[in-house]
């Protein structure tokens, strides 16, 4: 049976533990879809409704090396919520898989709360792996793309995390509210010979309830940016939200 692959960002986590033979890469697939409760994370971490619009969204990431070199990574998707808070998410991403290299490809992620399923649709297979919704699926599935900041070990809050409110601004036709959160990681704390500050802006918009823009700057990893655009906000149809009659629907491997 052929891989399913689950791309959020720059983490891969690949449904299916039949894919052979068993390279190194194969084996962390395979730790990696042990949980049966797999996540799709979307665009929002909790149920919205009454909220429906769709997108297209872009997430940038660049990496600027020590001599100068750049690694510019692109990833483009386009975003659907429903009334209800039903959410498809359409992704388009180069090849990640090193055994299996390919073109670009297109996963269509679904999010249905009415009927309490969650679906990775692949097009080109005609093939819908159907998942387990769960409350982590809920909790932690913030924000596919947008930047977060990487785990960091305890830190003094107090002192060490700043938060500032940078008003109001229209982004795309949308009228969003600016946050400002700095990250400050004291000199030594991971072997670092001065302070490291990791700059967070976000731009959310009430009248969707979601990040319309938000940019992540870490001297360790580079500047993510992420965007919506051309947003429209309104119902969505149904179909959407729905595995089309001739796609084969499958189940991962207990």
């Amino acid at each position: 049976m052929k891989c399913h692959r689950i791309v959020n960002l720059s983490l891969v986590l690949l449904v299916g533990t039949q894919c052979a033979p068993k390279t190194a890469w194969a084996q962390e697939r395979a730790s990696l879809a042990s949980d049966q409760a797999v996540e799709v994370l979307s665009i929002d971490s909790k149920l919205i409704k009454g909220k429906p619009f769709s997108a297209d969204t872009t997430t940038d990431t660049v990496q600027t090396l020590p001599d100068g070199n750049r690694i510019v990574r692109h990833i483009v998707s386009k975003f659907y919520r429903d009334d209800l808070g039903r959410t498809r998410r359409e992704q388009t991403f180069g090849n990640v898989d090193p055994t299996h290299p390919g073109s670009n490809e297109v996963k269509i992620f679904i999010d249905d709360p009415v009927g309490n399923a969650a679906y990775v649709l692949d097009p080109g297979e005609k093939t819908a792996l159907q998942l387990r919704r769960s409350r982590k699926f809920l909790d932690e599935g913030e924000a596919e793309s947008v930047p977060k900041v990487r785990k960091l070990p305890p830190l003094d809050e107090a002192r060490a995390i700043a938060q500032e409110d940078l008003g109001s601004k229209t982004i795309a036709g949308i009228v969003c509210k600016g946050t400002r959160q700095t990250i400050t990681i004291p000199a030594g704390q991971i072997g670092n010979a001065g302070p490291i500050a990791i700059v967070t802006e976000t731009w959310y918009a009430p009248s969707i309830d979601t990040i319309v823009l938000s940019s992540t700057t870490d001297p360790r990893f580079g500047v993510t940016t992420y965007q919506l655009h051309n947003i429209q906000a309104g119902e969505q149809a149904i179909s959407f939200f729905e595995v089309p009659a001739n796609y084969q629907i499958e189940h991962p491997r207990q």
